[in-house]
């Protein structure tokens, strides 16, 4: 049976999102010898050995298998009117033993890709393509994402470079952890997931910050709550650049990223929106200073509603730790998408641009910028692509989805700026 054929069985059943913990458990399940018969019966009892069984190899996700478990008896109870079920696709995986992981992987895409889970939204994979392209022209071997969400990306990363590449991912919520476990299991000692807030726990190596090749991860959905008081205290001196003003976390989480990247040949990739490419105060001041070191590579525009009822254009921020260059790439690929109903999609063909505009680094008229740090000095460091990107001409001035785009982002600009004089003043008051 081909891992379709399994798939559609998984989820032919309407209650096969309720029974995810199940079905999960049934492809981690191993048998003891491949001769061993398929039980007659699937009951609490099997399940709950098979989480034994699993936390043999990860603690970790036996235990959240088990949680997930015991809600489930809680709230459903009995799973006799599944054992059929159950034994058909335990049948199936014991003829097709080696799809398990490849099974693993698509089950878990289609539980996040529905409007119920209760996750952090997954990275797209045509964003996840785009990353690691960039990624791979840099090499490295060891990967970091601070704020992994399911694991989507990381795992992409390491299963894409090289045979000793290994990753770390770090999240806060359990699903997000569960998911990310999950994706861990097959890869052995290759993909580790830590239950953990990367701003206030870091991954340490002995008293000081692990330090990685490459540090990636999505903050354009995550990154949402920031303390100025964790960067006053910080034991490791990651907020070089400055402590950020209470609120959005973006440059509180670059600089953490940029403080784990290795200083010789270390690469930061970060999502983010292009809000935070436009902020004043605090976020200028720290977008100032990691422009001045000589930190950031390259920005790479992208269109808006990559994600479903999202309507933010984002923007890909790329970072190196030992630049030879003195100039800074920008690139647009704002218009490098197809568009279904309120989901816009990366084209491959503008993937690849992205791509090969980055590795060659050249000035291209209307999609490709190369700035030095003083040109950018005269520019107030602003990154907004407005400055260096003038609309096409068959765009017309009557393009109403665009200027709906332009006066979303005017009024969230207005509400930044009208936070920032609210604590002006309190301070004043103070």
């Amino acid at each position: 049976m081909s891992k379709i054929n399994l798939l559609a069985l998984l989820t032919a059943n309407p209650a096969y999102k309720q029974l995810a913990t199940h079905l999960f458990l049934l492809i981690l399940w191993h048998r003891d010898s491949p001769k061993e018969e398929v039980p007659e019966s699937f009951d609490d009892r099997f399940f709950d050995r098979v989480a034994w069984q699993v936390g043999e190899t990860s603690k970790l996700l036996g235990d959240a298998l088990r949680k997930k478990l015991g809600i489930y008896t809680l709230e459903t109870g009995s799973l006799a009117a599944h054992h059929e079920y159950f034994r058909t696709i335990a049948r199936g995986l014991a003829e097709e033993d080696l799809l398990r992981p490849m099974l693993l992987e698509m089950l878990l895409q289609t539980l996040e890709a529905d409007g119920s889970y209760e996750g952090t939204r997954p990275c797209p994979e045509e964003l996840i393509q785009v990353i690691a392209g960039i990624s791979q022209q840099a090499g490295g071997r060891s990967y970091y994402d601070p704020l992994s969400a399911n694991g989507r990306l990381i795992a992409k990363l390491v299963s894409t470079s090289s045979p000793s590449a290994w990753g770390l991912g770090q999240s806060y919520a359990d699903e997000d952890i569960l998911h990310g476990l999950l994706r861990a299991f097959f890869k052995h000692d290759s993909l580790t997931f830590e239950k953990a807030d990367a701003l206030k726990s870091p991954p340490v190596d002995g008293v000081s910050l692990q330090a990685f090749d490459s540090v990636v991860s999505d903050l354009s959905g995550g990154a949402e709550a920031w303390d100025p008081e964790l960067g006053v205290r910080d034991p490791f001196g990651r907020f070089r650049y400055g402590v950020a003003s209470k609120g959005k976390g973006e440059w509180p989480f670059i600089q953490h990223m940029l403080a784990c990247m290795r200083p010789d040949h270390g690469l930061a990739i970060a999502v983010v929106d292009q809000a935070a490419l436009l902020r004043a105060g605090k976020d200028a001041e720290i977008r100032r200073g990691i422009i001045q070191a000589n930190l950031l590579d390259a920005v790479i525009y992208l269109p808006p509603k990559l994600y479903r009822s999202d309507v933010r254009p984002l923007a890909i921020l790329v970072f190196k730790s030992s630049r030879q260059s003195l100039s800074v790439l920008l690139v647009d690929g704002s218009k490098l998408y197809t568009s279904e109903k309120s989901l816009n999609t990366l084209t491959q063909t503008g993937i690849r641009q992205i791509q090969e505009q980055y590795s060659r680094r050249e000035p291209v008229d209307g999609t490709a910028v190369l700035l030095s740090i003083a040109e950018l000095e005269s520019n107030g460091f602003a990154l907004n692509p407005g400055r260096y990107f003038s609309a096409r001409a068959d765009e017309g001035l009557h393009d109403l989805d665009a200027l709906s785009r332009e006066h979303e982002h005017m009024k969230r600009e207005l509400w930044d700026v009208g936070a920032q004089i609210d604590e002006l003043f309190g301070r004043l008051a103070g």
